[in-house]
């Protein structure tokens, strides 16, 4: 039986397709033992929510916020940075993300989902309540119908180095479906990397003062400052420190990332540069020169500049 390696995963060739077989780090095994972050459990344990969030909800209603990209791009660590705030909570049994809009690229979203929806955020009065599921984002029929469902919602966006991104996302996806095939899990790591796509598809149903645009590598390196720009944003409270808000965690794929070989890089570089230069002229937040894999766009001429 033959055996192949693509992107550092080991394919078992059967018939016509192929299956992978996870590394070592990857297997049922570990997988199992992991946390889920989706819940935001870490060991097992429900994360503990600040003392001043304890007692019961008097009323459920919209989401205030609604996180809605990108995947392996420290969401996360940022969900769970903002809910160390006092007056901001997470869904019911603190998951992160819902994916609740998912399915109704197949169904119509009724008004019974709507309020099924709304029922997932108890919060007391002047608290904050949201979800953040990073495809929401990615699919095309999903920022209409958060219009509809949550007209007043505030939406978070954060972008990474697209390359980076795709870096993560790929074993990502394989250490959670062992029978994806690469070929199709290396397509979606490839669009989900369509960043100026997507935040037109965005824009087109929701006004930008009510869009976010974070940058993971200035969340990185300004943690606080990006965190009080965030609460400002959300209309929290924006004096508040955070804890620990330096340390990005989440689920880490480190032992599974492999350095990519130069001519992948070079077709990844050649399909989604566009897409940069469109999203660095789109949003003035994003600095080019923080992504290693475009830092040279940060310094290029312009078209109308090289035309003149």
């Amino acid at each position: 039986m033959a055996l192949a390696v693509v992107y550092g995963f080991a394919l078992r060739e059967r018939t016509d397709r192929y299956s992978p077989v996870p590394p070592p780090q990857c297997s049922r095994s570990n997988a199992k033992r992991a946390p889920n972050t989706h819940d935001l459990r870490r060991n097992g344990a429900p994360t503990r929510l600040p003392a001043a969030l304890a007692g019961e909800a008097t009323h459920t209603g919209p989401p205030d916020f609604i996180g809605v990209g990108t995947q392996r791009s420290g969401t996360t660590w940022w969900f769970r940075t903002l809910l160390d705030h006092p007056g901001i909570r997470a869904p019911r049994k603190g998951r992160k993300e819902l994916h609740f809009f998912d399915r109704f690229g197949a169904e119509r979203l009724t008004d019974a989902d709507i309020a099924a929806y709304h029922a997932l955020f108890p919060r007391r009065p002047g608290q904050l309540a949201g979800e953040w599921t990073p495809r929401y984002m990615l699919d095309f029929w999903t920022p209409p119908l958060l219009r509809r469902a949550a007209p007043e919602a505030k939406l978070l966006v954060m972008f990474r180095d697209p390359i980076e991104r795709f870096r993560s996302g790929v074993p990502h996806r394989q250490s959670r479906s062992e029978s994806a095939r690469i070929q199709t899990v290396t397509a979606d790591a490839v669009e989900r990397g369509r960043y100026a796509s997507q935040l037109e598809r965005l824009r087109a149903s929701h006004p930008d003062a009510e869009i976010i645009v974070l940058q993971y590598e200035k969340c990185v390196a300004d943690p606080v400052g990006q965190y009080k720009r965030t609460l400002r944003f959300l209309g929290a409270d924006d004096t508040h420190e955070p804890v620990a808000s330096d340390k990005p965690r989440g689920t880490s794929q480190a032992s599974s990332k492999k350095e990519l070989w130069p001519d992948l890089v070079a077709g990844l570089q050649a399909t989604l540069e566009p897409e940069v230069v469109r999203l660095a002229a789109m949003e003035p937040e994003i600095d080019v020169s923080l992504w290693r894999n475009f830092a040279h766009l940060a310094t290029a001429p312009s078209h109308d500049a090289v035309g003149a």
